[in-house]
């Protein structure tokens, strides 16, 4: 069993002395190929064979370049440059709206995402990229005159080994931006969740400050002390809201709304946030992280670096798991009898609100995939409604999800850890032919070709985080249980592109498991 309250025990983070920081791979040691159950999960996590496991045919996973790049490219006046060929910066065109508009949402200038493009092609591939580097930064600075240009290493350039440590160190007396090297080469890791760590790697590196200092000052000198003491203060009631890119304005909004009413005073970072805000991250009181998937690299740093507390607790959906993270915020900033209030008085009011929706809900059956911490946080929430939960899939599976294996009721639960794989997971679907699914847009749109209704996990316009993102997300998914015509019409039109053999096959079979690890409990799925 995993203490909830340790989560980052045992881990190092102080790793900005490196030029990239170590991959998933070897530094928390999750999986990403598993089936079975939530019995069977446990047992493989904790002898710790699950992670050598792998696939015998993959079917679509993500890039780390686009994770990292969701990340950096969100900050007030920068310039994102991809380096690699063309195809690599193709995704930022469909995002490019996303930010914009997330950006007015926040009442940040909504100014066009800038990025540029080395567009490296087969005599870069042999001759080497460093010189369209160069150029590119040198552009960026005299076209656009930003903060920071970020600079996103691809496959390409890490294959040949282009050095874009030594062209930044080169160029930095040249420009006036700060510049900011991102490893995300996608071959480094089979987990593309690393894309994370390698932005807030150069985050850390280049753009965070060390906190004012408040034992320097000169005794004698009062007015700078009573100065110095009133920063003191404020920073010791100051919380580090640790967004991420799956979360909405909606989400930020209700957070900051609870942790307010205790008090305090909340700094929503880093995304979308300006590099001066950025600097001072390591000033605040706590940190409080939403989803450790996204934060564990950035709040393990800035607790080795500046001893500031953390909270990677649990990710505040639904009601049991937004009281819980509540009170160990509330425990930390010694704030114990404020937070019961607060928890008792919320807690009231959303379980009248959804009171409503519990007929609908209750007896029905539902899958949730998408991040880890989200969908475990997200099914217990709808199990405590009524609702049946008969599988779950996590893009990967690692140490700070298995406390969440006990929130679910049945662990025979069938549980299918995957990046993408959809052809894997109808599978699943077609038999178990759950109620409802709950899964990210791409999944979304693959699954309702079963005939089952689908909501998303996520919208950047919805909220889903706190206890009005509760009510959203009974009120969803009481209408889609209402009204399921959409579903009906499309699986009586559009078909999915796999023979019955597919399906009739075991998807276990496309496991490589590890020879130290025992078979996987066989569900009655199989």
């Amino acid at each position: 069993m995993v203490d909830k309250n340790n989560l980052l025990e045992g881990l190092v983070y102080n790793y900005t002395s490196a030029t990239e920081p170590p991959t998933r791979d070897v530094r928390i040691e999750p999986t990403n190929a598993f089936l079975g159950s939530c019995d069977s999960l446990r047992r493989a996590m904790g002898k710790g064979c699950a992670k050598y496991n792998s696939r015998y045919f993959s079917q679509g996973v993500g890039c780390q370049l686009t994770l990292a790049l969701g990340i950096v490219r969100t900050f007030q006046n920068v310039v994102t440059i991809i380096h690699g060929p063309l195809g690599c910066g193709s995704n930022n065109i469909g995002l490019a709206g996303f930010n914009k508009t997330a950006r007015a949402l926040k009442g940040k200038p909504a100014n066009d995402v800038i990025w540029i493009h080395t567009n490296l092609d087969e005599s870069d591939v042999i001759n080497g990229g460093v010189v369209k580097l160069r150029n590119a930064v040198l552009y960026a600075e005299k076209e656009y005159r930003p903060d920071v240009i970020v600079v996103g290493n691809s496959c390409v350039p890490g294959i040949i080994g282009d050095d874009i440590d030594a062209v930044l160190e080169e160029l930095e007396p040249q420009v006036a931006a700060k510049l900011v090297p991102v490893h995300c080469e996608g071959f480094r890791s089979r987990f593309v969740a690393s894309g994370y760590d390698s932005a807030y790697h150069g985050l850390l590196k280049k753009l965070v400050e060390p906190p004012i200092r408040i034992e320097s000052v000169l005794v004698g000198n009062s007015a700078e002390e009573e100065r110095l003491e009133k920063i003191k203060r404020q920073n010791s009631r100051t919380v580090n809201l640790l967004n991420v890119g799956s979360t909405s304005y909606g989400d930020e909004v209700e957070l900051s709304r609870i942790l307010s009413a205790l008090g305090l005073k909340v700094n929503v970072l880093p995304l979308y946030g300006h590099i001066d805000e950025i600097a001072k991250m390591g000033e605040a009181g706590l940190n409080v992280s939403i989803c450790a998937t996204h934060d564990d690299y950035l709040i393990g740093h800035l607790k080795e670096r500046f001893g500031t507390p953390y909270v990677i607790d649990t990710l505040p959906i639904g009601i049991k798991n937004t009281n819980q993270w509540l009170r160990v915020i509330g425990e930390t900033m010694g704030l114990v009898e404020e937070t019961e209030k607060l928890i008792e008085l919320e807690t009231s009011q959303l379980l009248e609100a959804v009171e409503p929706f519990k007929p609908i809900l209750s007896g029905k059956t539902i899958w949730v995939g998408g991040g880890e911490t989200r969908i475990f946080t997200t099914a217990e929430f709808f199990q405590s409604l009524g609702m049946k939960v008969l599988g779950l899939k996590p893009h990967n599976f690692d140490r700070f999800a298995v406390p969440m294996l006990d929130d679910i009721e049945d662990p025979e639960t069938a549980v299918a850890v995957a990046a993408g794989q959809p052809a894997e997971e109808l599978v699943y679907l077609k038999r178990l032919k759950p109620d409802l699914y709950v899964g990210h847009g791409g999944s979304n749109g693959w699954v309702v070709r079963l005939g089952i209704p689908t909501i998303p996990l996520y919208g950047q316009s919805q909220n889903y985080m706190g206890y009005s993102g509760a009510f959203e997300l009974a009120r969803k998914a009481a209408r889609a249980l209402l009204n399921t015509n959409l579903s009906k019409k499309i699986v009586a039109n559009v078909p999915l592109p796999f023979k019955q053999e597919w399906f009739d096959s075991n998807p276990q079979d496309n496991i490589k498991e590890s020879p130290q690890e025992e078979p996987p409990v066989r569900s009655s799925v199989q």
